[in-house]
């Protein structure tokens, strides 16, 4: 390949990715202090493990992956080095993050299926200490696994490898999960309009009460089943470019397809720019939280939003 194309290239996707460094650095920097803070003591619960482990290993993406993509990419553009390519420390560091995203995203619609499946079992079995082991697990699985590249492992089985361990069987795992969290959420929804004809003289206060729970769980089960869909959506043409390049011996060494591939590489990364948005949008707790730490609003003019969220910060969740 020409060196002067190669160097153009580099340039060219070096650009973004100091971008994406600042667009994925600060909000999720952002979120993790509203987070630990806490001040409207709105973070009491397993849900909240989930948020802290996705926002701190976007931060982690944006950090360390993007700044590390960027140097490489310029000093191919102005030095000697080459583009970062499957095997080098840049990119290892990568599938770390991208995989640990993946799979915590898989696990917490497995959370939000036991949760509205199973909600006695749930509060009573499942602990923040618990899912806070259960991540760091998936985080180390993570790293193992990006790491057998520098084994000497042929790169083409790792791709394989990785392809149906971190997209068919979270895919497959995801789609079960929320198939069953809307048939469960449509059967309860008919049984609790039965309840309330029936029981019409119930107060008014847990008719209320209820309502919330289900708006609750409604609501962390769409929040996690966008942050699976926008996962999805940027996994999509990396992995479109993978299967190209594995299964057409011609379009090998072709510069369109160089090209395609280097620039889905960016596409990896837009997801952790749309989780801390998606979730400040989403959950009003985190929102009213942001806003507070950002010193937009007073503490005291915002009413508590227990009901909301799942409440307690990262150092409640820690000690509990």
């Amino acid at each position: 390949m020409e060196r002067s194309f190669e160097k153009s290239l580099c340039l060219g996707t070096g650009i973004p990715f100091v971008l994406l460094l600042c667009l994925i650095s600060v909000p999720n920097a952002i979120v993790l202090i509203a987070l630990y803070r806490n001040p409207l003591r709105c973070f009491r619960k397993a849900f909240s493990v989930f948020l802290v482990f996705i926002a701190a290993m976007d931060l982690y993406i944006g950090i360390v992956v993007c700044s590390g993509e960027a140097a490489m990419r310029f000093l191919c553009a102005f030095g000697d080095k080459q583009i970062p390519q499957e095997g080098d420390i840049p990119r290892i560091l990568g599938y770390i993050g991208i995989n640990s995203s993946i799979l915590l995203v898989t696990a917490m619609s497995v959370d939000r299926f036991v949760s509205v499946i199973c909600p006695h079992f749930y509060l009573r079995e499942v602990k923040p200490r618990k899912l806070i082991l259960c991540n760091t697990i998936i985080v180390v699985f993570s790293s193992i696994f990006a790491s057998l590249q520098l084994t000497g492992i042929s790169i083409d089985i790792y791709l394989l490898i990785d392809i149906h361990l971190h997209t068919t069987f979270p895919l497959v795992t995801t789609t079960l999960a929320y198939l069953g969290i809307f048939v469960a959420l449509k059967k309860r929804s008919r049984v609790d309009l039965q309840r309330q004809s029936i029981t019409a003289r119930n107060s008014r206060l847990r008719n209320m009460r209820q309502l919330k729970i289900a708006q609750m769980e409604r609501k962390f089960a769409t929040t996690s089943f966008f942050i699976l869909l926008f996962l999805i959506l940027s996994l999509v043409p990396y992995f479109v470019a993978v299967i190209i390049e594995a299964n057409c011996s011609i379009c090998r060494g072709q510069k369109w397809l160089f090209v395609l591939k280097e620039s889905s590489v960016i596409f990896l990364f837009l997801n952790s720019t749309v989780n801390p948005l998606l979730t400040i949008f989403r959950i009003n707790g985190l929102k009213h939280s942001v806003k507070i730490v950002l010193r937009l609003r007073r503490q005291n003019d915002v009413n508590s939003f227990g009901s909301f969220l799942p409440p307690t910060s990262l150092a409640n969740v820690v000690s509990n």
